[in-house]
């Protein structure tokens, strides 16, 4: 009886990577140092009139994790600036309406200090997300906006952000009026935009401290 041995050669074949980090496609592109690493954010032109955030994460010249989903809805949103603590970054980013859409920053931010963009559309505000160094990914979220007299949403951009304390805290340009730890908004006196600053614990859902000197 003859016997035939099969022989078996198992081939590892080399995979192509399933994501392209498209940061190097993006236009105004920041590099902000960290103690341990580079984060890049920039900004991806999908459409003519559409805008979406993408951000990067380097250690020692290698990616550790590269996202450009943390709003891909209508939404013109862009990537603008950020801090970090010890395994997280918190990066700002603008939004210039609010979205439904499945894949918007609305994901994150439902249990945050302001869980959305309020009424309206247009101004541009702020959105905090808390992002994992490890992987990209959002753990937390919160909008920061102002308000108009009708109640509608009012701009605010992003001048400065740093962590310390274990706290967030931003200096913005606000467009009347700035928001106060209750929500209410300031009442103030001059013309916009005030400067205004704001304390947010480290889970994004607390306003600690918020500060216009021209407003009350």
């Amino acid at each position: 009886m003859q016997v035939f041995a099969a022989l078996v050669i198992l081939l590892t074949p080399a995979v192509a990577p399933l994501f392209a980090c498209p940061i190097g496609k993006a236009k105004n592109t920041k590099e902000i140092p960290l103690q341990d690493g580079m984060l890049k954010l920039g900004t991806l032109q999908v459409t003519a009139k559409n805008q979406d955030p993408v951000v990067a994460f380097y250690r020692e010249n290698k990616l550790v994790f590269c996202s450009a989903d943390y709003d891909t809805s209508p939404v013109d949103a862009r990537a603008v600036a950020a801090t970090a603590d010890k395994d997280h970054v918190y990066v700002v980013f603008t939004a210039d309406g609010g979205s439904n859409h499945a894949q918007s920053f609305a994901r994150f931010t439902r249990g945050g200090w302001l869980p959305s963009y309020g009424a309206g559309g247009g101004p541009k505000v702020l959105v905090v997300l808390k992002i994992q160094k490890a992987d990209g990914k959002a753990v937390a979220g919160t909008y920061l906006t102002a308000k108009k007299k009708d109640g509608k949403t009012n701009s605010l951009a992003i001048k400065k952000i740093q962590f310390a304390n274990n706290a967030v805290e931003i200096n913005a340009d606000a467009w009347y009026s700035p928001l106060q730890v209750d929500k209410k908004p300031f009442e103030c006196s001059g013309s916009s935009p005030f400067a205004y600053t704001i304390r947010l614990s480290a889970d994004l859902k607390t306003v600690l401290a918020a500060s216009a000197p021209a407003c009350r």
